[in-house]
């Protein structure tokens, strides 16, 4: 194929064809085998991810059933954030216990191309959703908090259910009608090009530029919105002195900076291995990154939102260890509103 496209890479191709991959692109030699003696398994970081992605989706599990309460749906940022769930627990399916198990097996490309090749689909595609969300909610916490910005009516209905449905087209055009990233065991991570060494087009075929872009643009939003929303609670702090704002300020603040430092760290870094050689260590760290991006959200809301983890603790405690620590639904839905 002379001029290779997206589509001819894609996943939407693959469902068009019958469920056969392009042989341009995605072939393996006939007959392919591997012996266990040459098959370069990893079983420490196997066992990693499959146990931490475990306690990540047990996790957050837990916590989109306690935003799905009708009492809590109603508020903007509960929307954006069951937007975001909805694409970051199916993401650590593939990141953690996906890869996890991949390399405990040391399990290649050409052992079940389809399988790997419909993974990644949605790993790619599913991290576009992410990204977007993220983005939105932070804005939507900016909006809550400042409200001089006069930008609160986009998180109104029904302009806010246009921005839900943008978080499920991002990630249905990366997943469908562009190229996945491919796991790979000798690197215990997600490639777009699947080092088979026996496609018939050049190695950048396999470059995807919605992943540089979309990663160059959340980088610099996610530290730009979020420098903005740490610098105006530090000001704001130093005109109110309430205890109530102070450990909000601090929660804020914490939560900023976790999912700042992943998310822009992880970004960078997954670009800069796809194209330019890094050691093995550093890629390893990137994957750990992407698991974080989309695991440690459950573990932020369960340590920095009371509205989400009471609601999980009546879910999971039984009833007598309730009654000391019960917390409303009006004034942690107030708390929320604050930001």
């Amino acid at each position: 194929m002379s001029t290779p496209t997206n589509y001819h890479m894609s996943l939407a191709y693959f469902i068009l064809n019958k469920l056969e991959l392009n042989s341009n692109f995605y072939s393996c030699p006939e007959n392919w085998t591997l012996s266990e003696a040459d098959r370069i398994k990893r079983p420490y970081l196997g066992v990693y991810f499959m146990t931490s992605g475990s306690i990540y989706v047990t996790l957050y599990l837990l916590c989109f059933s306690a935003m799905l309460n009708r009492d809590l749906i109603r508020f903007p940022a509960f929307k954006i954030m069951i937007s975001l769930a909805l694409c970051d627990i199916p993401s650590i399916c593939v990141n953690s216990l996906a890869t996890g198990y991949f390399g405990w097996n040391g399990i290649y490309f050409c052992d079940y191309p389809r399988l790997i090749f419909f993974l990644g689909a949605n790993g790619f595609g599913l991290w576009l959703g992410c990204s977007l969300a993220c983005i939105t909610l932070a804005v939507c916490r900016i909006s809550e908090l400042n409200p001089d910005l006069n930008i609160r009516w986009v998180f109104r209905p029904p302009f806010i259910y246009f921005l839900m449905l943008l978080f499920f087209l991002a990630p249905f055009y990366g997943v469908f009608l562009t190229k996945p990233v491919i796991f790979r065991p000798e690197f215990m991570s997600w490639f777009f090009d699947p080092g088979t060494g026996t496609s018939l087009s050049d190695p950048s075929a396999y470059y995807n530029i919605n992943q540089p872009v979309n990663n160059a643009i959340l980088t610099i939003i996610t530290l730009s919105l979020y420098t903005y929303l740490v610098s105006y609670l530090i000001r704001k702090g130093t005109h109110l002195e309430s205890a109530q704002f102070l450990r909000t300020q601090r929660q804020v603040i914490l939560q900023a900076a976790i999912i700042c430092f992943f998310h822009s760290i992880t970004s960078f870094v997954y670009v800069y291995m796809q194209f330019f050689y890094s050691p093995e260590w550093f890629i390893v760290a990137a994957q750990i990154g992407w698991q974080i991006c989309t695991g440690s959200i459950s573990v932020i809301y369960l340590t920095l939102n009371p509205t989400i983890r009471s609601s999980v603790r009546k879910m999971v405690c039984p009833a007598r260890f309730q009654q000391d620590n019960r917390v409303s639904y009006v004034s942690d839905a107030n708390w929320e509103r604050q930001f």
